[in-house]
Parts: structure tokens; C-alpha cells; sequence
């Protein structure tokens, strides 16, 4: 049975490596990195991984963080000078989900059987998004393969930070939310019956508002079952209609339309799509290839349909900065920018600074729409709190009133 053995070796250049290797023994092990023209320095057998419990288990499919840190590992090794082969062997006995490990072990004997590393590692994690390979595809040609595996988890770092973003800047205003409306369904059914209780007995007419109420307050309080039954059905169902592809597509399109909170989102967009394109045409991949590839990272239709016609109008012949412009998606600023990267033959870099020029504005939006929301919730809540005491305050006026 092979063993996995951590060794510390020389190439021939002199450059100290790092690394694991699978053999039946240690002399076996040695023998394997000499034909791979390394010189041994240590070879000791590698502990076995610590088991990370039953909760482990339950993640059935790696997470983006899982795959980020992967290719983060992976170009760390190749840009170390490990050759590709013990790179991939290393990540195979580090990995830190069981189906990457699994990944990675098929990984690297697709890679002893000959195949080009772009074409298994498609094979072998097919969950990454398709510009990872076509960047990987594009390094290997160049033979910079470590460089862009870097670029492409620095990539993928960043969509997933821009999700995060969007998650953590409608946490708070949800939990104000659900806090106030909890708070909304307390006093209705167990505040306001009382109220009501005391108030039966007058025969007086109430205020309307106070009727309401009161009438609303009674009602839920009698159906207790039905209302808590119906508010978890309705939270299971917005979990379930969220996770849908269609309804998350729409919902991006209504939001879009809100007055700050959609330019958030079209800005964050813009800036996933320069970056994505920037990355790719530093690695030499075609402007052409590049754009299709840019706008499958976009998530709102409007703005990857005007994506789709850059991109058909710059394979028609025109320049991209042309193609731009006519779909008015972007700023002057952005088209002088790409206009001034086409000029100097700097596209590429002028991409990734308009990416931060777009990420930047888009925090700051970000901060002003939380600015509006956060208040603006908890004025909602303050006034429907506040008029459900005003309706109870007013029948108990208005009957004090008759009495004296």
C-alpha cells in the first residue's frame, strides 16, 4: 500500500522544494524524485490528517471558499518551482474537502497518462466557473500556468467577496425587519386582547382606528395556530423561491430599478465584468473569447444582453471602447479609460483599474443606501408600533370621556 512521504529536496538550479510524494518505502520515494531530477535532502513519512468529526461529513459539496483556497494553494506550488505533478500530489493528500481530494487523485493520473493539465483539470472539478480553465488552458500555453491559477483565484475571490457584500448589507435591515414585525405580532396577540377584554363590557362606540385594532388584535389571538403555522410557511417558501435561478434573475431585475440600491448593483456588475476581462486579456486569451467569457460572470439580464451586443458589434470589426459607448452601460470616465488602454496597447491593466474605480464607487453607494434603509426601517416599525398604542390609548380615552 503507498505511503505518503513529506520530503525536502534541491532541483538543479539549487532552488530548495517542499513537498509530498506516494511510494511503498522510503527508498522507493527517493528513487521517484531522483528520476524527477530532484536531489533528497529529507524524506519522512506524513502524519495522517486529523479528522475534522461528523459535521464534516455533512458538507456534501466544496464551498467557494474551499475551491479559492484550492487554486491559491495549487499557484503557490507551481510559482514555488514544484514541478506540476507533486503540486497536484500535495493537494491531494492536503486537501480539505474529501471531494477534492478525490479530484485531485484523478487529477493527477489523467496528468501521468499524458493529458494536458487544462483538459483534466476540467474533468476533474467541473464545478469551477468556465473562465478558471480557460485561464489555465492559457497560462499552460504560455507557460505561465502558476500565474494564472493565481489570477483566477484572486478572481473567484472577488465574486465571492462582491456575494458577501450583497449578504451582509441586507442582513441587518432583515433582522430590524423580522424583529419589528415579531414585535408587531406579540402585541397584537397577547397586548391587545387584554385591552379588549377590558373594554367589552363598554357599549360605547370606539374611534375606528381603535376598532381596527382592537378587532385585528382578537382575531390573530384566536387563530394562534393558523398565524404561526402560515408565517413558517412563508419563510420556508421565500428560502425555497430565493434558491431558485428564475426568481433570484427577477428579483434582481426589480431591484435594479431602486435609486440607489440598483446603481449598487449595476456598479458592482460592471466591476466583476472589467475585472473578469482585464484578467483574461492579461493572459493572453482573444478579446472575442474574453468578452463571452466576462459576460457569463453578469447576473443581471439587461446589463449582460448590452454585454452581448459589445460583444458582436467589437467581432463585427469595431473597437471596443466604440462598442461600449453605443450601449450607454457605462461612464465617460470608463470609456476614456478603455479608450486610453486600446491607444497604448495597455487594455488589460486600464480593465483592472476601472474594475477598482467601479468597486470603490459601488461601496460607497453601498454605505449611503444602508444610510437610508437602516433609519427608514425603523421609522416603518415605529409608527405602526406607535399606532397600534395610539388606537388602544384612544378607546380608553374616549370611553373615560362617557363616563364623566
Amino acid at each position: 500500500m503507498a505511503t505518503a512521504f513529506e520530503y525536502e529536496a534541491v532541483d538543479s538550479a539549487g532552488k530548495a522544494l517542499l513537498g509530498q510524494v506516494s511510494a511503498e518505502t522510503t527508498r522507493e520515494a527517493m528513487r521517484v524524485l531522483t528520476s524527477r531530477g530532484l536531489t533528497p535532502v529529507r524524506m519522512v513519512e506524513a502524519k495522517p490528517a486529523k479528522s475534522r468529526g461528523p459535521l464534516f461529513s455533512l458538507r456534501k459539496t466544496p464551498t467557494d471558499q474551499d475551491y479559492i483556497l484550492t487554486l491559491k494553494q495549487m499557484a503557490l506550488l507551481l510559482n514555488a518551482g514544484v514541478p506540476l505533478i507533486s503540486g497536484v500530489e500535495t493537494l491531494k493528500s492536503q486537501s480539505i474537502h474529501p471531494h477534492l481530494a478525490k479530484a485531485f487523485s484523478n487529477l493527477a493520473k489523467a496528468l501521468r497518462a499524458g493529458t494536458k493539465f487544462s483538459a483534466a483539470f476540467r474533468t476533474a472539478i467541473p464545478g469551477l466557473p468556465s473562465y478558471v480553465f480557460q485561464l489555465s488552458a492559457a497560462g499552460e500555453t504560455i507557460g505561465e500556468l502558476g500565474p494564472a491559477l493565481s489570477d483566477a483565484a484572486e478572481q473567484l475571490e472577488y465574486e465571492y467577496r462582491v456575494r458577501q457584500e450583497f449578504r451582509n448589507a441586507l442582513t441587518y435591515p432583515t433582522i430590524l425587519v423580522g424583529a419589528g414585525l415579531t414585535a408587531v405580532l406579540f402585541i397584537f396577540i397577547v397586548v391587545v386582547p387584554r385591552f379588549s377584554a377590558m373594554l367589552a363590557s363598554s357599549k360605547q362606540d370606539l374611534p375606528l382606528i381603535s376598532e381596527i385594532v382592537l378587532s385585528t388584535g382578537m382575531a390573530l389571538s384566536a387563530n394562534k395556530t393558523l398565524v404561526f403555522g402560515t408565517a413558517m410557511a412563508l419563510i420556508f417558501l421565500g428560502t425555497w423561491v430565493f434558491k431558485q435561478p428564475a426568481a433570484k434573475d427577477a428579483m434582481r431585475q426589480k431591484l435594479v430599478f431602486l435609486p440607489v440600491f440598483g446603481a449598487w448593483l449595476k456598479e458592482s456588475e460592471l466591476a466583476r465584468w472589467s475585472s473578469m476581462l482585464g484578467t483574461m486579456l492579461r493572459h493572453g486569451v482573444d478579446l472575442i473569447k474574453a468578452l463571452d467569457l466576462a459576460r457569463e460572470t453578469m447576473s443581471i439580464r439587461t446589463l449582460r444582453t448590452k454585454m452581448e451586443q459589445v460583444s458582436k458589434m467589437v467581432r463585427a470589426g469595431k473597437s471596443l471602447s466604440a462598442a461600449m459607448k453605443e450601449q450607454d452601460a457605462f461612464s465617460d470616465t470608463a470609456l476614456s479609460l478603455v479608450q486610453v488602454g486600446e491607444d497604448s496597447g495597455e487594455l488589460a491593466s486600464m480593465l483592472k483599474s476601472l474594475a477598482t474605480l467601479y468597486e470603490d464607487s459601488g461601496h460607497q453607494r453601498m454605505k449611503r443606501f444602508l444610510l437610508i434603509l437602516e433609519p427608514a426601517a425603523i421609522i416603518l416599525i415605529g409608527l405602526v408600533i406607535g399606532g397600534i398604542v395610539t388606537a388602544i390609548m384612544l378607546a380608553i380615552t374616549s370611553i373615560n370621556q362617557v363616563g364623566l
